[in-house]
This record gives structure tokens, C-alpha cells and sequence, in this order.
């Protein structure tokens, strides 16, 4: 018998994928679900909530469905314990180095606003980045007193 398999003109057949777009919310305002727990929008019918179970804080990525009027947790999704959420933030660089090596771009999020830190913090944020203020201030003198 004959193959049924169809043969892709490009060769690769990569070129005309089209990857599926969803509504996704670019606003990140916290609201307040019928249980008292914040929750973000990710997209219509999904959320980040962060909640709390036997004493344990959770934070919860679920699809929602409505009924009566009312948005209830759908059975998709995932509660992670704090440790376990901390261990994703970790490896987050990880994952957006990988989507980019595939193509994909991630917009960064700016995590500090205007006034959130004070001078202190500011220091601290510069030594991590090794970007002590003084050693700026001696790099400008050392200019000046190697032309004499």
C-alpha cells in the first residue's frame, strides 16, 4: 500500500505552524475571590491564587469554569507550597533561556517600583550587581590624576 503521509513543501513544515494565542490579562491588580484569597487573572478563565490549607500557605494555578454565576476552581491545576513555588521562581531563568533558544520571547516584569527601596537597599541592590558608588567616584579621580 501507499503512504498516507503528506509531504510538506517547505521541507520542514516548521515554517507555517501557528502557535494558539490566548486573551492573556496585562494588568496585574490583585482581587479578592468569595473566600477572602487574592487571586491575578492570567487569562479568562485562569488564576493565580494564593490560599491557605491546614495552616499551609498555597499558591494555586487553576482553570475556573462559571456556574449559577458563579467562577468556581476547575479540577486543572496545581497547588504548590511556598518552598516548591520559591524552587520554580529559581528556575525561571533556566526556562526563559530555553523558550528563547526555541524562538519564543518573554517580556521581563519590572519587580521594583519608584520609592520601594530605600538608599540601604539601593547599596546592597549596587554590591550585588557589582556596582559599588565609590568605586565610581575613584574610577572619575584616578582619571584626573593619571593626566598630571
Amino acid at each position: 500500500m501507499a503512504s498516507r503521509k503528506r509531504s510538506s513543501e517547505s521541507g520542514s513544515g516548521l515554517d507555517h505552524l501557528q502557535s494558539k494565542k490566548t486573551k492573556v490579562s496585562t494588568a496585574a491588580e490583585a482581587k479578592t475571590d468569595s473566600n477572602g484569597d487574592r487571586y491575578w487573572e492570567i487569562s479568562k478563565m485562569r488564576r493565580i491564587t494564593i490560599s491557605s490549607f491546614r495552616g499551609k500557605t498555597l499558591v494555586n494555578v487553576r482553570e475556573y469554569y462559571e456556574k449559577d454565576g458563579q467562577e468556581l476552581p476547575g479540577k486543572k491545576g496545581i497547588s504548590l507550597p511556598v518552598d516548591q513555588f520559591a524552587a520554580l521562581i529559581s528556575i525561571l531563568p533556566d526556562i526563559e533561556q530555553v523558550l528563547k533558544e526555541s524562538g519564543e520571547s518573554v517580556p521581563r516584569p519590572v519587580y521594583s517600583t519608584e520609592g520601594d527601596q530605600s538608599d540601604k537597599g539601593k547599596e546592597e541592590q549596587d554590591i550585588a550587581d557589582n556596582k559599588s558608588p565609590s568605586k565610581q567616584n575613584i574610577e572619575a579621580t584616578s582619571d584626573e590624576e593619571s593626566e598630571a
